[in-house]
């Protein structure tokens, strides 16, 4: 882990107290950076250029539902610059730059495994075993 007190403390003085306690819940360390952008969903991407920092783990997102933090509320183009695929983050994109669709996307659907809203499937296959029942006889 490349986490020493004295990189924790100046990350902590450089992004404050409550922030910095956030990050520990939400990436198990501290990081400090510039806002590079934001998404339509409300989550900030940040990036450093600190040495200290260990190579691919310069950039990070901070979702914008704290509790209710899902990866599949990250648009593509974010994701592809968090995963190293592009230097150029998509809010520094000229619009003419942007891939354009043939078809407009439907609105983004949250993830809503483990919740009351969640696809459960039902079994239409019939039973391969059936439940053993005893059969009391006089023994002759």
């Amino acid at each position: 882990m490349s986490t020493s007190i004295v990189r924790t403390l100046r990350n902590v003085w450089k992004t404050g107290l409550k922030r910095s306690l956030r990050q520990i819940a939400l990436l198990d360390d501290t990081k400090s950076g510039v806002l590079v952008g934001q998404d339509d969903f409300g989550n900030k991407y940040y990036e450093t250029d600190h040495p200290s920092e260990i190579h691919l783990r310069t950039r990070w997102v901070e979702y914008k539902d704290f509790w209710g933090k899902d990866a599949s509320q990250m648009e593509p183009g974010w994701h592809y610059w968090l995963a190293y695929g592009t230097d150029t983050p998509p809010s520094a994109l000229k619009p003419e730059e942007k891939a354009i669709r043939h078809s407009a996307l439907a609105v983004h659907q949250p993830n809503l495994t483990h919740t009351k809203g969640a696809y459960v499937p039902y079994n239409t296959a019939k039973p391969k075993l059936t439940s053993w029942e005893p059969k009391v006889g006089i023994r002759g």
